[in-house]
């Protein structure tokens, strides 16, 4: 027995190709050209005349992705979390864990090892008392999204259901008995 499809059908996985390919266009092309931040000058910038500077999140490299990570993950807040914030439940968030939070976005904004190693601690500081809480969710929430997380979590979950590492899987079974 053939099937056939109608055209119909094909038209239709035809456009939702393409408009996963728009999709995936436009991340990448978020992410090569960056989201900039507006925060608030530093004092001796702001004497000179300069209300504010940006801060540009970039695509990130694999080291900054895992230290912006641990940052993140010592919170314990989850992504769902952080699309459905409610002001109270923000709020409460920015009074547990911000100083995590900005964190994990001052390391993504230098993206360096050594800048991370010399600055983030300061930076972080400097974006709480500098920038609104609301721009540092969104901020956090761009990282989460555009750089390539999925990705890391979907190997993930790939290694630990074929269970390559596992210890019993790394060599021969010794048979007991004669």
């Amino acid at each position: 027995m053939k099937f056939r499809i109608s055209p119909g059908l094909i038209r239709l996985q035809k456009e939702c190709k393409m408009k996963h390919q728009t999709e995936l266009n436009a991340a990448v092309s978020i992410l090569e050209r960056g989201i900039r931040a507006k925060v608030r000058a530093p004092f001796f910038l702001r004497i000179l005349g300069r209300k504010h500077i940006s801060i540009r999140i970039r695509k990130l490299y694999a080291g900054t992705l895992l230290e912006c990570s641990a940052a993140y993950l010592a919170t314990g807040i989850k992504e769902e979390e952080l699309k459905e914030v409610d002001t109270e439940r923000a709020l409460e968030l920015m009074q547990l864990h911000g100083i995590k939070i900005a964190e994990a976005v001052a390391i993504a904004a230098l993206n360096s090892k050594w800048k991370i190693r010399m600055f983030s601690k300061m930076m972080a500081s400097f974006l709480v008392w500098n920038m609104h809480w609301r721009e540092l969710f969104a901020l956090l929430e761009f990282i989460l999204v555009y750089n390539g997380t999925s990705d890391f979590m979907n190997t993930t979950r790939l290694l630990r259901a074929a269970k390559i590492t596992d210890p019993s899987n790394l060599g021969q079974n010794k048979k007991k008995g004669s």
